[in-house]
């Protein structure tokens, strides 16, 4: 199992962050292609799939506790390459605003394990603009 993690601080308070992380982490999985404000909290144990160039995404929303964390479990389908991929967004409280720390552990199976560079370019590079779509979702929402 391979792992990456990532962090970013937000100068807000916890439940906005919360709110703006689900509205991000459901763009391009249940809540469609589009960022939505407002995007109503994944069920536990809800499955989406979403296609993306040649890339098939599928995954189920392993748990969702509010204001907190969310985890994800996806498989990654670019033939004839699978990875397995979990991620796991966790809030923590500081003093300024909120920290969410990102989690992603990945295995690859078939071509994907002669790829491995790739998919850890990918899987961060997904990482980071998710991250940075969050910064931007909590700016937007301080601006509003």
């Amino acid at each position: 199992m391979l792992k990456q993690r990532h962090e970013k601080q937000l100068g807000c308070a916890l439940t906005e962050a919360f709110a703006a992380l689900v509205d991000v982490a459901a763009k391009g999985r249940w809540g469609g292609s589009a960022l939505v404000c407002g995007t109503t909290l994944p069920h536990v144990g809800s499955h989406y799939e979403q296609q993306r160039g040649k890339v098939l995404r599928r995954g189920k929303v392993l748990a969702c506790l509010r204001p907190v964390s969310i985890t994800l479990q996806e498989t990654l389908l670019d033939p004839p390459c699978c990875v397995k991929l979990r991620l796991h967004w966790r809030l923590e409280p500081k003093d300024e605003g909120a920290c969410v720390l990102l989690d992603a552990r990945y295995s690859l199976n078939g071509a994907a394990a002669f790829r491995r560079r790739h998919w850890h370019e990918r899987i961060h590079g997904h990482c980071a603009r998710m991250l940075g779509l969050l910064e931007a979702r909590v700016v937007q929402g301080q601006e509003t």
